[in-house]
């Protein structure tokens, strides 16, 4: 299994910061400005209506208008602080999800095809699109995080000097209240852990049925596809519920008291110590105001509470992705491959067994020695398992073998960059694959900086540029997703035009021509031969009349090579080759 990474904590966040950082602490500073404008509120009317109570008509007289002066100039100080506090606070929680989402992005793209194996797509999909999208959902909690420890000092202070013994209650209850939110957070993490858990096995399965609504349709099984969905939908909505009943017990309690139990405390004692005379009207007034402010600031994390632990689950998750580490690792020190390459490939004593195996499946490779000279044409056949597209996963180091080495030119792959030993590479599959974009996007694949004469080259040599014209905008037409406007045989053609373009000295053909009509595989041959001229090719094929002009057939048997040679040779010296010759109705040369 591959080695984890060590977890990305909290405080590592910070990096995703990035160009943000200014406008975080910005915003960050102007949130005491925006406090302090909040606390200054209750003192200012207690300031009135003690003067009022002392002498009003004094007050009136001598210190109504400064009073009120001061009033707007607590107003033109708090409406802009508020203002670019909020906005910047956003702005900068908005960049940093975007440097989170490009980074992981990256970071998933750099892991080896075994992470793929094991996560779907549509968990993948969940966490890089839902997950961020709840982080990002987070910025009201955390403007009030920044804010609400500025507004609860200025306003603890200004109380203490109106009356300590009203303050030290008010003290009392706060820590009652921030106690049952520690107890109660953990939990409701974990909780709201399993519905973004939940959250992404629905949305996984929704992706892949509705991937596969053609093969659903086929078979007339959408009650199946449905009941899948709706297993996951149930798991989904059980997990919410218990939430939601567990979440609000908090809530609602935490509301309760905030609104109505602790004001009724500050007016009780307050009444008291106002016949007594050691208060004032407005002193008791400053107190519930500041009382309700500093309510309405845990009311206001009670009600966010809820997009907290959501945002603080899908970071969790997040997290646990950047955990991963691929399995296939450049070296420190890479090789350089001499220009322009030979071709000359070697596997030398192969072992291999895939990573996500079951526990009872054995090796896939068998000690597997084979030499493919420079300009080699060689294929591989063999029934279903025997190894054929492994050798090719494992030449494009998306796996590395558990023991023997592959060299290109006399070097050991493992001593080069992924990338330098793939840009040698043109792979042409039996399914090709296309981006949901032009022609001629899909052809700069091979080649960013191609001309269109170049791509046109490209096409006339695939023999793609007659359908290719048949199209209103030729070389910028819409291919759909996946390449859906397109026939299989002009996916494949539209295949080998990309690797034209690319012009690589070694060339991967995994079944190119399988489940293809007559006509087509005629046209993708005629195509193939001038792709094939001047370089290596490694092709894996099932029907054997494609490859029975190869320099080369090998046979592989149980992962192991079983013979090689030419066509007419292993139809008498190969009686496994010479039983797939009879399966696939070709003449057995007696």
């Amino acid at each position: 299994m591959a080695s984890a990474s060590p977890h990305l904590s909290w405080r590592q966040l910070s990096r995703f910061l990035g160009g943000s950082r200014r406008l975080f602490i910005a915003g960050a500073t102007l949130a005491t400005f925006d406090a302090l404008g909040h606390a200054c509120i209750p003192l200012f009317f207690r300031q009135v209506l003690n003067g009022i109570e002392t002498d009003a008509q004094a007050f009136l007289a001598h210190d109504f208008w400064p009073t009120m002066w001061v009033g707007v100039g607590i107003i033109f100080v708090f409406l802009p602080s508020a203002y670019f506090f909020h906005v910047l606070l956003n702005l900068a929680i908005m960049r940093f999800c975007r440097n989170l989402q490009v980074e992981l992005y990256r970071h998933i793209q750099g892991l080896s095809v075994d992470f793929f194996q094991r996560y779907q797509i549509g968990e993948i999909n969940a966490r890089l699109n839902g997950d961020l999208e709840s982080v990002a959902q987070a910025a009201g909690p955390l403007s009030a995080i920044v804010w609400a420890p500025w507004l609860l000092v200025a306003s603890l202070v200004f109380m203490f000097l109106i009356d300590v013994p009203l303050t030290l209650i008010c003290i009392l209850m706060l820590g009652g209240v921030s106690y049952a939110t520690v107890v109660a957070m953990p939990r409701l993490r974990r909780w709201n852990r399993r519905v973004r858990d939940a959250s992404g096995e629905a949305s996984a399965t929704i992706t892949e049925y509705v991937g596969l609504f053609g093969l659903v349709k086929a078979f007339s099984r959408e009650d199946y596809a449905e009941d899948r969905v709706r297993t996951k939908s149930d798991d989904l909505l059980k997990r919410r519920e218990e939430v939601t009943w567990y979440q609000h017990v908090f809530t609602d309690v935490m509301q309760t008291f905030t609104k109505f139990g602790a004001p009724f405390v500050i007016l009780s004692f307050g009444t008291y110590w106002i016949v007594d005379g050691d208060l004032k009207s407005g002193d008791l007034v400053a107190f519930w105001g500041y009382w309700m402010q500093l309510a309405g600031v845990v009311q206001a994390l009670v009600m966010s509470f809820s997009a907290v632990m959501g945002a603080m689950a899908a970071t969790d998750r997040l997290l646990a992705f950047f955990a991963e580490s691929p399995r296939v690792k450049d070296p420190h020190q890479p090789q350089d491959l001499r220009t322009p390459l030979r071709g000359a490939v070697e596997f030398r004593d192969l072992h291999f067994r895939y990573p996500v195996a079951d526990d009872d499946e054995g090796p896939v490779l068998h000690g597997v020695n084979l030499k493919i000279a420079p300009g080699e044409n060689v294929a591989l056949v063999g029934p279903s398992g025997a190894g054929k597209s492994t050798l090719l996963q494992l030449l494009l180091r998306f796996y590395d073998p558990d023991a023997g080495a592959i060299y290109v030119d006399g070097v050991d792959i493992r001593e080069l960059n992924q990338a330098t030993l793939r840009n040698e590479m043109g792979l042409v599959m039996q399914e090709s694959l296309f981006f949901a974009g032009t022609i001629a996007d899909n052809l700069r694949l091979a080649k960013p900086g191609a001309t269109v004469p170049e791509m046109w080259d490209a096409l006339e040599a695939a023999n793609a540029a007659d359908f290719v014209r048949e199209f209103p905008r030729q070389l910028e037409a819409a291919l759909g997703e996946r390449g859906a406007k397109l026939s299989g045989g002009q996916k494949q053609r539209l295949a080998i035009a990309r690797t034209f373009l690319k012009n690589p000295p070694l060339l991967l053909l995994d079944e190119p021509t399988s489940a293809l009509d007559a006509a087509s595989e005629q046209r993708i041959k005629d195509a193939m031969k001038r792709l094939l001229k001047g370089r290596t090719s490694i092709i894996v094929a099932h029907r054997l009349a494609t490859i029975m002009d190869a320099d080369r057939i090998v046979v592989l048997e149980q992962g192991r090579i079983a013979a090689i040679g030419k066509h007419a040779d292993l139809q008498q010296t190969s009686p496994l080759y010479a039983e797939l010759c009879r399966h696939q109705g070709l003449a057995v040369q007696a």
